[in-house]
């Protein structure tokens, strides 16, 4: 039986030094790949940004052609019937976003027991017979 070779301390240093060498080379890739991801959310904010400027430009350049006085239209209150049609357009776009945000629960638990427990007559609410 033969004993077991000695290691030579120069091949722990190596195998120390490779193995922090490829600690601090992780840490690089991890910090890159947060970084790219920064970089990927804040270009996603700007073209969302962009877009908005391009459809309020769009919207500006159509309400400036309607401001013409060559065209007249039909006046509903206070504005003509296409201005009133773009700011209202306009209004929809508005709702629609903040819908997209406020999320709204439909989740009533304590109103669904209750109704669940009231009479019905014909699928209607009745009162309570008092007898």
């Amino acid at each position: 039986m033969g004993l077991p070779e000695a290691v030579r301390s120069e091949e722990t240093v190596d195998v120390q030094s490779m193995t922090h060498l490829i600690l601090k080379e992780r840490e690089k890739r991890l910090n890159l790949t947060k970084e790219i991801i920064f970089q990927k959310q804040k270009n996603l904010q700007l073209e969302d940004f962009i877009e908005q400027l391009a459809k309020s430009i769009e919207l500006s350049q159509k309400t400036a052609k309607i401001h013409e006085p060559s065209k007249v239209s039909q006046q509903i209150g206070a504005y003509s019937s296409q201005i009133r049609a773009i700011k209202i357009r306009k209004y929809k776009l508005k709702l629609k976003k903040r819908r997209s945000h406020v999320i709204i629960s439909r989740e009533y638990k304590g109103r669904s027991i209750s109704s669940k427990l009231k009479p019905r007559s014909k699928g209607k609410f009745a009162r309570k017979q008092l007898n």
